[in-house]
């Protein structure tokens, strides 16, 4: 169930990707990583623009994006929005939950025996399944169910991205569990925004 969940939810992300880098070149921007990056950061600070019709043209063009995507991937449409303390709330049980030391230690013993056999994208797989099985259990607690709940709240969430306790702290959760698996998750998120 949970590969079935990530599955869903990295075919999700890969679409929107690579959709987002095919039209950059339109818009001025390298199809490449550097040119994503730069893409996002515009994109970020124009939907905090002190201009509300340039506001809410950016947030119309982010909800038909997403419920595009979820209809297509997890056959839902995306939740109500949430607060920005329902988000923080959000978060913070997430990065409470991915610190837990058998998830640590579960993600560590993923460099030694068997498993230190399997290649990388493997190693990241592992990690991606036992971090989605992880949030998918704290997001039942508030109230989205399966793996449509899941994807709702991720979006509920990216709603808030310009919160540092919302982005940053599972950012920085998701980077360190990553890493005590020995990956690198900014050259894997390269590798994956790479056109091909």
């Amino acid at each position: 169930r949970q590969s079935d969940r990530l599955g869903k939810w990295q075919q999700a992300n890969a679409v929107l990707i690579q959709a987002t880098l095919r039209m950059l070149p339109q818009l001025g921007y390298p199809a490449s990583p550097v040119g994503l990056q730069s893409y996002t950061e515009a994109f970020s600070e124009q939907a905090r623009s002190d201009h509300p019709e340039a506001r809410n043209a950016l947030k119309q063009l982010n909800e038909s994006k997403w419920r595009i995507l979820l209809e297509h991937t997890f056959d839902c449409e995306p939740a109500p929005s949430i607060s920005l303390q329902a988000a923080r709330k959000l978060a913070i049980d997430m990065v409470d939950a991915m610190q837990d030391t058998e998830l640590v230690k579960q993600v560590e013993q993923s460099r030694t025996g068997l498993a230190a056999r399997l290649s990388e994208q493997e190693r990241q797989h592992m990690v991606a399944r036992a971090i989605v099985g992880v949030q998918a259990d704290v997001i039942v607690t508030h109230g989205y169910e399966g793996d449509a709940g899941y994807a709702q709240a991720q979006v509920c969430l990216m709603e808030h991205a310009g919160d540092a306790v919302v982005t940053a702290s599972v950012a920085a959760a998701t980077t360190q569990l990553y890493a005590r698996a020995g990956i690198d998750l900014n050259d894997a998120l390269k590798q994956v925004t790479l056109p091909g």
